[in-house]
């Protein structure tokens, strides 16, 4: 790694706790809660499951994840689950194993605010809730190239973290390439993106990109 990190990397942070969700396909999902104020990093893998060791074409009865780390001082685990919610249909059946919905619960107080929620919800849609809540027991990272896929298949900005990272783990890990990953695509606010553009690490040239692909997806959403 290189001694000239992305300042948004170097920020720090005194409490940190850990999410984990399914909510079908993780490519998007990674890009969403990255581009979220508060995410340190992501990670996509595999979980919920019991076969050991599972692979994308041999995943078992895992279904695909997304792990998160976040700042308890900007943002709550109430909000995260806010937006898990909104983010899928939790009525409806899941199709195949691989893509259902569920969100993993690491200690009692996420227990007890994920199952509040529920009751919540169920009263609103007055239907029952058909998304798992299950006990966190382990974590199976996925591949290399599942993480941040987007930003992956975009060679002008991912040049810029080449530069900057020495392996794998250390890309998967940073905070800008969480932020970089879900701006791509349009997620995020307008205010945090604003915010954050000029402490990702990037060059002059893949920022004027990025702000160009972020607003274009942003104009397509109104």
């Amino acid at each position: 790694m290189t001694s000239s990190l992305p300042p948004i990397d170097l920020e720090k942070h005194e409490r940190v706790e850990t999410a984990t969700f399914c909510l079908g396909c993780f490519w998007g999902p990674d890009g969403q809660f990255g581009a979220m104020d508060g995410v340190i990093r992501t990670r996509v893998g595999y979980a919920g499951g019991t076969m050991p060791d599972p692979t994308y074409h041999n995943i078992g009865d895992h279904i695909e994840s997304l792990e998160i780390d976040f700042d308890l001082d900007k943002l709550s685990f109430e909000e995260i689950v806010s937006v898990f919610w909104k983010n899928h249909n939790p009525i409806s059946p899941f199709w195949k194993r691989q893509y259902a919905k569920a969100i993993f619960f690491h200690n009692e107080k996420q227990k007890k605010i994920i199952l509040n929620s529920k009751q919540k919800l169920e009263k609103e849609l007055k239907e029952q809730i058909t998304t798992e809540i299950i006990p966190y027991e382990r974590f199976y990272q996925a591949e290399n190239y599942h993480q941040k896929y987007h930003l992956q298949n975009h060679t002008a900005l991912l040049a810029d973290f080449k530069k900057i990272f020495t392996n794998m783990q250390q890309f998967v890990d940073s905070t800008a390439s969480a932020r970089v990953n879900g701006y791509i695509n349009g997620y995020g606010t307008a205010i945090n993106f604003d915010k954050d553009i000029e402490r990702l690490g990037l060059e002059q040239s893949s920022v004027d990109i990025l702000k160009h692909q972020y607003f274009e997806y942003k104009k397509k959403a109104v």
